[in-house]
């Protein structure tokens, strides 16, 4: 590499660190931490999730009464439950005309409420300045953004790096023996260089999800949306003027989606607040509650007809731009849970290449 192009990439890889470099070391730490949001969050508030089991879960529907009875000017989004074991709460998010939205954990068994806390939880606060910088579409543009620029510093740090013939032992290894600086300088380098590969995917599956690269099928065809007059299984249109025919209760669509998908627990069923006329519920294996493991199912909330199955497709390079296999790539959650640990460990070393980055820098004299 000439002189001059080996201190211009220099610059680049210097300046961008330490611009963003504060943004970036936040950005990590958050990422790491959501890395195991669901197990931290169970730890530190193991009285709202779980409840002692006691037989065979009560209808879908006289759970979300429940949590709708709690507090009964806001209305129940979407039910969650973090994994299928034995103890685990069901989690009813409401959401209030303004906007305003609240969880309501509730025993499965007796469907009673347990508990009830804000969606400005800790970790909610965590997962959204992650997200978009709790500045919405605007945070997510930013993320993007430094995500392209993060790729561009790691390439240019790997090139600046990149030894000659002969020389990549050297390069690979830290000279203890040498001066405070040189320590550091080898510290740096060997960390970005040994984990490379995952802090440049780290990088590269930011766009996907903020920029949704991709149009997923997130909603049913229109043909099918709807029920209509004549078709197999669904509700004749009600007269002009008449509104729309009553919804089917939560647990039909509940049941209609774990009989098309045999052998899953139901992990997360939303009932749109607005016209869309569907349930959407994403069902999964025994054991696993990974996005790459989900199916989704769209169930017609008139008829409780099938409107569509979306199972986990084979991954291609064109997966990376989807943001669901995006996100299973950034939380190493397609990989299990040495995946997991290896991303969250990427995400701690941001603070330590900015921290060795900016003493060398201030050092640099």
């Amino acid at each position: 590499m000439k002189a001059s192009t080996k201190v211009f990439w220099l610059s680049f890889h210097r300046w961008t660190g330490l611009v963003a470099g504060i943004l970036i070391v936040l950005v990590g730490v958050t990422g790491s931490i959501l890395i195991f949001e669901d197990e931290l969050d169970i730890w530190f508030n193991a009285d709202l999730f779980s409840v002692e089991p006691l037989g065979n879960h009560a209808e879908l529907d006289l759970i979300i009464t429940a949590a709708e009875n709690e507090s009964p000017e806001w209305k129940a989004f979407f039910a969650s439950r973090l994994d299928d074991a034995d103890e685990r709460s069901f989690i009813v998010t409401l959401r209030h005309g303004n906007g305003d939205e609240k969880q309501i954990f509730v025993n499965p068994y007796s469907a009673e409420v347990t508990g009830t806390r804000s969606s400005l939880s800790s970790m909610a606060l965590i997962r959204r300045f992650h997200g978009d910088l709790t500045l919405g579409a605007i945070g997510e543009n930013l993320l993007g953004v430094l995500a392209v620029l993060l790729m561009v510093m790691f390439l240019a740090g790997l090139a600046i790096w990149w030894p000659s013939k002969g020389k990549a032992t050297s390069a690979l290894t830290v000279k203890w023996t040498g001066d405070s600086r040189r320590v550091l300088r080898d510290l740096h380098n060997t960390s970005g260089v040994y984990l490379f590969l995952f802090l440049f995917l780290s990088a590269l599956t930011v766009p996907p999800i903020v920029w949704k690269l991709t149009t997923p099928e997130a909603g049913p065809p229109a043909q099918t949306a709807a029920p209509s007059a004549g078709s197999s299984g669904a509700l004749p249109r009600p007269a002009q003027n008449a509104g729309p025919p009553p919804t089917i209760p939560w647990q039909q669509a509940a049941d209609a989606a774990l009989e098309a998908v045999p052998e899953s627990w139901l992990g997360f069923i939303l009932r749109p607040l607005g016209p869309q006329p569907f349930y959407l519920i994403r069902v999964f294996p025994p054991g696993e509650n990974a996005v790459a493991m989900q199916t989704t199912v769209f169930v017609n909330r008139y008829s409780g007809d099938i409107i569509r199955v979306s199972v986990p497709a084979a991954p291609a390079w064109t997966s990376l731009l989807s943001a669901d296999f995006a996100a299973s790539l950034h939380s190493g959650a397609i990989a299990g849970l040495p995946g997991r640990l290896i991303m969250f460990v990427v995400g701690l070393f941001f603070p330590a290449l900015f921290v060795t980055g900016f003493i060398l820098w201030w050092r640099r004299k």
